[in-house]
């Protein structure tokens, strides 16, 4: 599977939503390429180079993927992966309209703030521009709640349903990230989430909620949520 992580806004959770479901990818035994396609900015380069001083175990492969031929050298990687996990720059980009012409899955990782959902007739207008080029292999662009309130866990996801209903082709995913440290301790330490060490209670829940996301894209429970849908808990 080609899966991209991207928006068109900046400091989303887009590398840290791509770097830890890639790691744990690589722990279940999948064969896992991440790539960083932000052309201003190297940061999914920089964590897994960090995790690599670190020698941290398992080892991950990570490429650069730059430019107007981004679709084509995706397509070309794959053929050697399971899987390959793109993280685009968080705005209107070559690459993210590249990666998504041919990929099977885009996650929109997304905070439902008004500052974020002002976002969406662009991302809107990145989809439909792929979709008409895609043939019968239409694209539903899935929205992630990301670094959301631990109190506001209802709301948010009715504001992502909201969200969806009023932008034909995004769907909502049924997990949910909260903002916790535990994120900003494992990209420290060149880790996932679901590598840490002696895990407090809140590191537990989001190391739970990145294993839940894993199984929801790539397992046990497949990408099927719309919205308006019961989540399953």
């Amino acid at each position: 599977m080609i899966l991209v992580c991207g928006g068109v806004k900046g400091g989303t959770g887009k590398t840290t939503t791509a770097v830890n479901l890639g790691i744990e990818r690589v722990r279940r035994g999948a064969k896992v390429l991440l790539v960083d396609a932000d052309p201003d900015q190297e940061s999914l380069t920089d964590y897994i180079a960090n995790r690599e001083e670190r020698k941290a175990e398992p080892s991950v492969s990570v490429i650069q993927v730059k430019g107007t031929t981004t679709s084509k050298s995706l397509v070309a990687l794959s053929k050697d992966y399971d899987d390959v996990l793109v993280d685009c720059g968080g705005f209107d980009s070559v690459e993210l309209r590249q990666a998504v012409l041919i990929c099977q899955a885009w996650v929109v990782p997304l905070n439902p703030t008004q500052m974020q959902v002002w976002t969406m007739p662009k991302l809107k207008e990145v989809l439909d521009g792929a979709n008409a080029m895609r043939g019968d292999a239409q694209l539903t662009a899935y929205l992630l709640g990301m670094r959301l309130s631990t109190n506001s866990l209802n709301r948010a996801r009715s504001d992502l349903d909201a969200v969806a209903q009023e932008f034909e082709g995004f769907g909502v995913l049924a997990t949910v990230i909260h903002q916790r440290a535990a994120f900003e301790r494992a990209e420290a330490l060149g880790l996932a989430v679901t590598e840490l060490e002696k895990p407090s209670e809140s590191d537990r829940k989001a190391r739970d909620a990145i294993a839940m996301l894993h199984d929801e894209l790539f397992g046990r429970q497949p990408i099927a949520r719309r919205t308006g849908g019961s989540d399953g808990r």
